[in-house]
């Protein structure tokens, strides 16, 4: 990201700056077919070619009035394209070829390499038949419409866009194609063509193109703006920082220390609205034990990063429950900045304010265990976010969102089941409050198993006891609450095979619903049912150049195949 947007703010400062046309660049160019135009023309073409983006018909010659050519303008967005940065070359572009009329033994190597780049981006389509007819003159409506594309791929937003779909006032707007007129209208709005007649069948003037690429440019990138954020260990609730568990999927630019995190990046205005990535973190927390969280970042209005902090709530809800508690009696709270406070409770939560951060504080806890009273003291502190962090060493992954609990009772890792460990499955009373707290550190498995009358496996599970289900593993950790109270127990898991799609390497795969995919050696793909939800699961299939490419998951008479789905429906 940084390479492409420093180039393209290269490309941008080149062309905006004045160029005198007695400069040593314009002597050395010797165009002498353009002085008659004005000086402002001169610029726009003097500093195309100082660019690199457009040539000259001779060394003293630009031809103005000559109309350009489709080949023409493929070279010279091509060329855009490369030297902003923004598109590379196609490897196979010497053995694939990307328009019917255009072979790969072509005489014209440079026309071959930047069709494959203009093809490939999706700047340039072709004629339905899938023809470059690159010889043809190009049109204006035509010019617009490849305008608006090669916007869209160098600013993920195109012309039409940017307009804003406002409406313009070319006056010969209905001569232009249906599928060309949202582009030509957005030309005339953003004033890259300042005519009321836009003549959209005509040919396009060498001149004119000049003008039209040199104005478009500025829409097509825009200035960046470089912001930095820094997280300070202590001041987010961490001893110190271990470990960036997700470098190689974050944007953003990221320096690591254990006292200290630097994050940073260039970013657009238009971006404000849009942006959000996150890093997540490893580390100690105060107490020394071992911790995880997740910051989002997002760009305020000066275009700076600000990390997207919202506390839930003012309390959070604590279970007697987690501290082998029928019910609590009583709460003293201690800590350094207040006094001790004893409040009398009769109730199987406790609910713990949010009023301080990172201010260690101390919980006596009287309550009734099989009809008896007992007593146990747990320190908690309240990070940045509104987090509750207990002195436990072990983890609640309920705050870490790449771990969910299949239907099936499956604990699934990044899309992965996780193999070889014990897990547990607790009836509960609520599949609230289990969020933050986990069980003591004193608290043994079996100690657990034998409160809660269980013996913590899935096949001897008491329906009738509880339909929620807390989720621990031998060292007690916490992954969450399933709610099957409107289920009929545990889904058993199945299996099954889909094909894979035609022609698409598989780089990742994705599903939305209670599937879990696996791609085989054999180029299958296995899908592991953990719940009801198959049938219209979402497939996001991501190839190796990063295209997503969307399923559904259908049943036929075949048994479940993958069917296209529109990915327009899936982000409603």
């Amino acid at each position: 990201m940084q390479r492409r947007l420093f180039y393209t703010t290269c490309a941008i400062a080149a062309i905006v700056a004045p160029i005198s046309v007695q400069s040593a660049d314009a002597a050395t160019t010797n165009f002498n077919d353009i002085t008659n135009y004005p000086e402002e023309t001169q610029q726009e073409i003097l500093n195309l070619v100082e660019l690199g983006i457009i040539k000259g018909t001779s060394p003293t010659t630009f031809s103005p009035k000559e109309s350009i050519t489709r080949g023409q303008v493929v070279k010279m967005l091509g060329r855009f394209l490369v030297n902003s940065g923004i598109s590379s070359i196609p490897t196979d572009w010497e053995r694939k070829q990307y328009f019917t009329d255009l072979s790969v033994n072509s005489k014209d190597r440079e026309l071959l390499q930047y069709a494959a780049v203009v093809k490939s981006s999706g700047v340039f389509i072709g004629k339905p038949d899938g023809s470059l007819a690159s010889s043809e003159k190009i049109t204006r409506e035509n010019m617009a419409l490849v305008l608006d594309r090669a916007t869209e791929a160098m600013r993920g937003k195109s012309l039409v866009e940017l307009a804003n779909y406002e409406e313009g006032n070319i006056e010969d707007i209905s001569r232009a194609r249906t599928e060309t007129r949202d582009a030509v209208n957005a030309l005339n709005v953003l004033g890259i063509s300042n005519v009321s007649n836009f003549n959209p069948k005509g040919n396009v003037l060498r001149v004119h193109f000049a003008s039209f690429l040199t104005r478009a440019i500025p829409f097509m990138t825009e200035k960046t703006i470089e912001s930095t954020f820094t997280l300070n260990a202590q001041d987010y609730g961490f001893l110190s920082f271990s470990e960036i568990t997700n470098i190689d999927d974050t944007s953003l630019d990221v320096d690591f220390s254990p006292s200290q995190i630097t994050i940073s990046g260039e970013f657009t205005q238009n971006e404000v609205n849009t942006f959000i990535d996150w890093i997540d973190i490893k580390g100690t927390d105060l107490f020394g034990n071992e911790r995880f969280v997740s910051f989002d970042f997002v760009l305020n209005e000066e275009t700076q990063l600000k990390l997207f902090n919202e506390k839930n709530s003012l309390t959070e809800n604590i279970p007697a429950q987690a501290f082998l508690m029928d019910s609590f009696i009583n709460v003293m709270v201690t800590s350094a900045n207040r006094e001790p406070l004893s409040t009398n409770e009769n109730s199987n939560v406790y609910a713990i304010k949010k009023d301080t951060e990172n201010e260690i504080i101390e919980l006596t806890f009287t309550g009734l265990r099989n009809n008896e009273s007992v007593t146990e003291t747990v320190q908690y502190y309240v990070d940045f976010a509104g987090n509750i962090v207990f002195n436990q060493k072990a983890n609640n992954h309920s705050l870490n969102y790449n771990y969910y609990i299949a239907n099936s009772g499956d604990v699934v890792f990044d899309g992965h089941p996780v193999d070889g460990q014990t897990f547990y499955y607790i009836p509960v009373s609520s599949n609230e409050n289990w969020t933050y707290t986990a069980f003591q550190d004193a608290t043994t498995i079996e100690e657990i198993l034998a409160f809660f009358k269980t013996d913590g496996t899935k096949t001897h599970f008491d329906f009738d006891q509880s339909e929620y289900v807390l989720v621990i593993d031998g060292n007690k950790n916490v992954y969450g609450v399933l709610d099957l109270s409107k289920e009929n127990g545990f889904f058993e898991k199945y299996t099954f095979e889909l094909q894979a799609p035609a022609n698409i390497t598989i780089k990742e795969m994705y599903a939305f619903g209670d599937v879990i995919l696996k791609q085989q050696p054999n180029g299958t793909i296995l899908a592991t049912a953990t719940g009801e939800e198959v049938e219209g699961t979402i497939v996001l299939i991501i190839d190796g150049a990063g295209n997503e490419h969307y399923f559904e998951i259908a049943k036929t008479a075949n048994g479940f195949e993958l069917m296209p789905y529109n990915v327009e429906l899936f982000y409603k």
